[in-house]
């Protein structure tokens, strides 16, 4: 009898952990649908950079534009005028305090081209882009917030990027922690009304 018991609950234990896993793909699935249903969204951001050679972090503030199915921008305003834009396959770097304008393939630069595609197929809602260059972990939380773990599936991507934590609500991205190389970036973002 107590055989047969143990047999029963560790069948059963087994079980759980499927239905829990069934349901967080729901809810991802879900959640990436949402994002995609929404073509275009404008938001400010703060970002502190933690870099183990410093003893403070780096802050910095600026704007970040979305236009589906591939535009993104990321323009900072403090402490320098910074802005990075991708289209497509290409990305452009501008630097104006410096004449500094650069634009290439993100193919030529895969650990960019991860971390791109980290936040536009995020925001594009596009599950199977995030899954080429990511294992993505997703969890729910009480509040209905969300969390998502990007880990690079390339060595060479896993070299220069850890881990890309995403949190959000909704259809809102709302944090990017980029971990990577000893130091972590944590990026706050309000969306504009």
């Amino acid at each position: 009898m107590r055989t047969r018991r143990r047999v029963l609950l560790l069948a059963a234990s087994c079980l759980l952990p499927r239905a829990t896993h069934a349901q967080e793909e729901e809810a991802l699935r879900r959640t990436m649908a949402a994002l995609a249903a929404t073509p275009q969204r404008q938001a400010s951001f703060t970002e502190q950079k933690a870099i183990p050679e410093l003893d403070l972090p780096l802050p910095s503030e600026g704007t970040l534009r979305w236009q589906a199915p591939d535009r993104l921008e990321k323009v900072t305003i403090f402490p320098i005028t910074e802005r990075i834009a991708v289209a497509g396959g290409r990305l452009t770097y501008e630097r104006p305090d410096r004449g500094i304008q650069r634009n290439f393939a993100l193919q030529e630069e895969p650990e960019m081209q991860a971390l791109v595609e980290a936040i536009r197929g995020t925001l594009a809602g596009d599950l199977a882009a995030l899954r080429r260059h990511y294992d993505v972990a997703y969890a729910t939380q009480r509040d209905g917030s969300w969390r998502m773990v990007l880990t690079p599936l390339s060595l060479r991507v896993r070299g220069a990027v850890q881990r890309i934590v995403l949190t959000g609500l909704g259809a809102e991205v709302r944090g990017v922690d980029t971990e990577g190389n000893g130091g972590v970036t944590r990026m706050r973002i309000t969306s504009a009304p």
